[in-house]
Order: C-alpha cells, then structure tokens, then sequence
C-alpha cells in the first residue's frame, strides 16, 4: 500500500497513550467521546416533569458517530449536530450545536455521567440555561434523559479499539511496518495507519462476529481488507485492491504495547 500524502478524518481522532498516564489524568474529551460511539437504547426521558411512558421511549432512538449527535424519532430525524463534552468538569458537561431539525441553528447546554454502559444527559433544549444536577425540577423546563448501552453479541466479546503493530507483506513479498490505531467511530470503526510522522492510509470498517471487513484508502487507490478476530485482540487478514488485477497480500495486526 503506497502512502497516503494528506487525508484529514472528519470526526476527532483518538488520543492514545499508556494506561499509567490515563489513570494520573482525566480523560481526553477524544477518549471520553470513545465511549459514547454508536446507538444508545432509551430507558427513561423526562421533560418538564413529566416522564415519557415506554411506547414513546420505543420509538426514540440516540446515536453518537464522532462527535456527532442524532436524535431520530419514529425512524425519523428529529434533531442533529455537534456535541462538545468537557470530561474534566464536575459535573461532567456537554453542549449540542443543533444543525438539522428542532431548534436548528440554536444550542443546548447540560452535563453528563457516564459509568459503565450507562449515560445520563440532563440538559436545557432551549439552551438558556446549564443544569446543575440530575434532579431537575418541573419548572426548571430541562430534560433529563438515561440511556444504555446494549451488550455486544457472544461472538463480539472481544474489545479491538486501541493501537497495534501492523505486519503487512505486499504482493512482492515485502514486509511493511507500521502502527495502526482502531476506533469506534458511531456503530462501525476508523482505522488510521501511520509510519513515524507519515500518513500511510485511512479505512473505515464493519464488525460482524469475529469479522473485520475494511474499506481503505492511499495515495489515490482504494481497496478492501479483511480480518479474522482473534484473542489478544489479534487481527489476522488478506487485503487487495479495488479494481486491481485481484492479488491478494496478508496482514497481521497485535497490540502494540506487547510489540516494542
């Protein structure tokens, strides 16, 4: 795979470093925004003091991709944008830029706690105001809404977001090097390669079971990997070019931090 000159990925990029620093410090907004990718169930929405009764809650539905928000209500768009969290606060807090739908081009101030698979957002939709607690009041007009994470299937048990050692051996028999950082990005994933300072390509991927499929980029061509999931995590795939003459090469992927 030739190197990639210059290509820019849309949403925030993933903050890495070792898990002694990230217990000395708070997390990174782009580490924090790790954990709210993909689509959220609804189990509980309040609004002015009222709480939405479940068939309503059945019909809503939250997904973060980046640093993007979509609110859908009835398989519909109800509300999207920009969200910005600050992770170091306390309370923890966020604001949504509005960009499509109700309240578009206006901005909603609250703060979050996000423990586990759990994220609690209480926030004022008319963006007057910030909440400063999880118990709002009737009169305060805030919306306070609790969402969950649904559990990964059986055969999705094994975490492959973070940085790895690619081994990669071209159609030539040449070995490449370089480090490769997987991250979720909404209910799929962005994998960026890198050699030193040296942008080697972008893909972006499907998980199913212990399947990998990706889509990458470099240099003006394109192609497809694909990988096998194994413990470790360990990623073991072929790859070939979109369009080409249909040779294949392989690819091993193993966390980095095991490596050098």
């Amino acid at each position: 795979m030739k190197c990639l000159a210059a290509l820019a990925p849309l949403f925030l990029l993933l903050s890495t470093g070792t898990t002694a620093d990230k217990e000395k410090k708070p997390l990174t907004a782009a580490e924090e925004f790790q954990r709210f990718q993909g689509t959220w169930q609804i189990e509980a929405w309040e609004e002015v003091g009222k709480t939405l009764p479940d068939a309503d809650l059945k019909k809503r539905v939250v997904f973060f991709g980046g640093n993007i928000f979509v609110f859908r209500r009835d398989g519909k768009l109800y509300q999207a944008g920009a969200a910005q969290i600050d992770p170091a606060k306390s309370p923890r807090t966020i604001n949504f830029t509005v960009k499509e739908g109700e309240g578009k081009d206006g901005a909603m101030l609250g703060i979050y706690s996000l423990e586990g698979d759990t994220l609690r957002i209480c926030f004022d939709p008319l963006g007057q105001d910030r909440p400063e607690d999880f118990k709002p009041d009737a009169k305060s007009g805030f919306t306070l809404i609790a969402l969950k994470k649904p559990k990964p299937p059986a055969d999705e048990a094994i975490e492959i977001a973070g940085k790895y050692r690619s081994e990669l051996i071209e159609a030539t028999g040449k070995l490449v090097i370089a480090e490769a950082v997987v991250e979720r990005r909404g209910d799929a994933f962005l994998v960026t390669y890198t050699a030193g300072e040296k942008l080697l390509f972008v893909g972006t991927a499907l998980r199913k079971g212990d399947q990998l499929s990706m889509c990458w980029v470099s240099a003006g061509q394109a192609g497809v990997s694909v990988y096998k999931i194994e413990k470790g995590p360990k990623l073991v795939g072929e790859y070939t070019m979109l369009g080409g003459i249909g040779v294949t090469g392989k690819e091993v992927l193993t966390p980095w931090k095991k490596i050098d």
